[in-house]
């Protein structure tokens, strides 16, 4: 047999060949659209990144190494603030304490020096009515 393609066998070919087109062109019909649109959305963010970069490094470059190494400071200060105010309202709290307690004592100090002023004042009564009650009755001698 020779290689020759016959006339059926040909048009079974171009037959083909149509519907692979208008397969493939039906698909493209579809998804092409969507496919532009996915497209179109991935320039725009695309672009948009890269303004987003550009727009960073710009406000990178405006800081200057100077003014960075000034807010590192501010950092450190407002560290070293904070302990230190942790420090003093640690202490505060303690002085507190001890302020309470004082005044505790010091109440019981007061309370005692009082009971010991009025034991005095009554034994002094006491004395004074002895010595008044001896000064009425008249001494036999």
């Amino acid at each position: 047999m020779s290689e020759e393609i016959s006339d059926s066998e040909q048009q079974d070919i171009l037959e083909h060949n149509e519907t692979l087109r208008a397969l493939s062109s039906g698909l493209l019909q579809i998804y092409e659209p969507k496919l532009k649109k996915v497209k179109d959305n991935l320039k725009e963010l695309i672009n948009k990144q890269n303004d987003l970069q550009i727009a960073i490094a710009t406000e990178k470059q405006s800081y200057s190494s100077q003014q960075i190494q000034e807010v590192n400071e501010m950092v450190l200060k407002t560290r070293a603030y904070k302990e230190k105010v942790a420090r003093i309202k640690m202490q505060m709290h303690q002085i507190h304490q001890r302020t309470k307690n004082l005044r505790a004592k010091a109440l019981e100090i007061q309370e005692l020096k009082v009971n010991q002023c009025a034991s005095k004042l009554q034994q002094l009564h006491y004395e004074e009515s002895l010595v008044a009650s001896s000064k009425r009755t008249p001494r036999k001698s």
